[in-house]
């Protein structure tokens, strides 16, 4: 695997949970993914003509300006159901970062949007995928007979909810990860990433971190 001096170290570990309430665990200095393993809730029928909906907005208004958003898109009866989800998991987030605002990208994905191994220039980011593949991240551990380090891939199950870890928190310890190689499969991905705004001192870093997922 290339870029191996980004991988985090043999100490870094997930937490997996089977309630929301305990994707916390991140703020454990010792947690760089926090991963909230619940099945695909919201079935995603076509996803032919959706355009990006990215915007940044009080954690209150989310669920209306969600709403809005995709009434301007295909009309697609799942689209009430993707609004109160997002409008939940942006609640979540907000609290568990002491939030009152949040950026939130939701967006269809048909190439390989990022499908080099990185880790982000954010604090946490939520990342979880509605339909098509889920995002892939690396798992390292200490070989039990060896003692060396053992890296092995990992993805995210449609639907499962991911806290990653990025660098402004955990610096070279931050979980890596990428998005799942697709082109030219004809899959389709329905994405959602939920960040914090960023502050002004690292805005340039996060704005091209915000383009990974």
């Amino acid at each position: 695997m290339n870029g191996a001096s980004i991988l985090a170290p043999p100490r870094s570990h997930v937490h997996r949970t089977q309630t929301v309430d305990a994707l916390a665990a991140i703020l454990d200095p010792h947690v760089n993914l926090a991963i909230w393993e619940r099945p695909a809730l919201v079935p995603v029928g076509s996803l032919d003509g959706f355009a990006t909906i990215q915007m940044t907005i009080s954690v209150d208004h989310a669920h209306a300006a969600l709403t809005d958003a995709l009434a301007r898109q295909p009309p697609a009866a799942w689209h009430a159901d993707i609004a109160a989800d997002v409008a939940a998991l942006t609640a979540s987030f907000a609290a568990i970062m002491a939030l009152s605002h949040v950026v939130i990208r939701l967006e269809r994905v048909i190439g390989d949007a990022c499908k080099r191994w990185h880790a982000d220039y954010v604090p946490v980011r939520l990342i979880s995928t509605y339909c098509g593949s889920g995002t892939q991240w690396i798992e390292r551990s200490i070989d039990r007979a060896g003692g060396s380090p053992v890296e092995r891939p990992r993805s995210l199950t449609p639907g499962a909810v991911g806290l990653f870890k990025g660098r402004i928190l955990a610096g070279e310890q931050a979980i890596v990860h990428r998005s799942p190689p697709i082109a030219g499969t004809g899959e389709a991905r329905l994405l959602l990433v939920i960040d914090s705004p960023p502050p002004a001192e690292t805005a340039a870093l996060w704005e091209q971190a915000m383009q990974r997922g």
